[in-house]
């Protein structure tokens, strides 16, 4: 009887270590699509609740400025302890003590432990045994914080297998913390480039406007603020890549409308009695580009504006649409347009030869609606190859 009791005992302690290991990989392929990594802490607190089966488990993240651990994530916490609630990091707390000395704590009567105190939030939940282990990268930076979990059911309790299963979830943790440092402190730097090369920009600008102001002749002083308008579309660039979520990513709606707003204010629209306005299929909202991308549209959006401004009449409206396999930008105004046999390709001024250029592989078209005075140039853009999901 106590053999089959036994071998009863084992067979599901075998199975218990099965899952365990199962849950680790596939944790782990997680972790490898670079997953988003708040979601990728979640997903820690989770597979740690389930592989324990435990009703409660949380990552703590290490704030060294205040030598506390924040709850980044969890499973079982009553709303408002996620982000908000922190514990001592001393090494009077178990999880301070694990991060501190990197070695694991169990603590299965946390009701009668001499070693520690018993952190406020574990009490109000009516936790009775806890396990924590580190979570450490192979950086040499500070710890990323500490993967605990807990339990209300004191008739159990953790054991070294337990151990080794957390800390085996913890590790792979760790490697994507690090993965995340990196990314952050690259998004840092990127940001400081962007934003030292929005400065220079905009005093190349300045300088472009004051010698335009000083030019003599008229015809001396057009093409200095035409190259400044040029410039400010790049700046703005510039400023939308390092002021956005994602650097590298432009909102095209947002960078569109900021563009818009600097036209209408640079350009002399609102003297003239013009308006500039952005429409943006839905389609195309809450679409994203890189850097080369939102450079070459905002080129191609100011030299159009500008034409229609320069040429047309009445109101300018610049229209985003996108597509399976192109993005079209169109600038649309009152004026009659270019003569009917004008031909972008061949024409000899600088702002279409430079728009020839830049949507070089698509094309610039004119489309004279009939029956109504409106002209639209139509700037067509392929997407780029293995472009998805709202972004190209």
């Amino acid at each position: 009887m106590d053999t089959r009791s036994d071998l009863f005992v084992d067979a599901q302690t075998l199975r218990a270590r099965l899952r365990q290991q199962r849950l680790v990989a596939a944790f782990g392929a997680e972790a490898l699509r670079n997953a988003d990594f708040d979601d990728l802490l979640q997903e820690a607190a989770r597979v740690a609740s389930e592989g324990l089966g435990v009703e409660l488990a949380k990552v703590l993240e290490y704030i060294p400025r205040e030598d506390a651990l924040l709850i980044r994530a969890g499973v079982g916490w009553r709303d408002g302890t996620v982000s908000v609630v922190k514990l001592g990091a001393d090494t009077a707390s178990p999880a301070g003590f694990a991060l501190k000395t990197g070695e694991p704590v169990i603590s299965n009567h946390l009701a009668g432990e001499a070693r520690f105190r018993t952190p406020q939030i574990i009490a109000e939940h009516g936790v009775r045994r806890a396990v924590n282990v580190i979570v450490q990268g192979e950086s040499d930076g500070p710890p990323f914080g500490v993967l605990e979990a807990d339990s209300r059911d004191e008739a159990e309790t953790f054991s070294p297998d337990d151990i080794a299963f957390l800390q085996a979830l913890a590790n792979t943790l760790g490697l994507a913390a690090d993965r995340e440092r990196d990314r952050l402190a690259r998004d840092l730097l990127m940001r400081e480039i962007h934003h030292r090369v929005k400065n220079s920009l905009q005093i190349a600008q300045t300088v472009l406007l004051l010698q335009a102001k000083a030019a003599g002749a008229e015809a001396a002083k057009e093409p200095l603020e035409e190259a400044a308008r040029r410039i400010l579309s790049i700046a703005a660039v510039h400023e939308r890549l390092y002021a956005g979520p994602e650097v590298g990513r432009v909102d095209l709606r947002l960078y569109l409308s900021g563009l818009v707003e600097d036209l209408t204010a640079s350009a002399g629209a609102t003297e003239a009695g013009r308006s500039i306005s952005l429409e943006v299929a839905p389609d195309a909202d809450g679409a994203t580009c890189d850097a080369d991308r939102a450079t070459t549209i905002g080129l191609v959006a100011t030299e159009l504006v500008t034409n229609a401004l320069k040429y047309g009449a009445g109101e300018v409206i610049v229209r985003l649409v996108l597509s399976d396999n192109e993005t079209k930008l169109i600038v649309e105004d009152e004026g009659a347009g270019p003569s009917a046999d004008f031909d972008p390709r061949a024409s000899r001024g600088l702002g279409m030869r430079l728009l020839t250029g830049l949507l070089r592989g698509g094309g610039l078209e004119v489309d004279r609606k009939e029956a109504s005075s409106r002209t639209r140039f139509v700037a067509i853009m392929p997407v780029v190859a293995g472009s998805s999901d709202g972004s190209f």
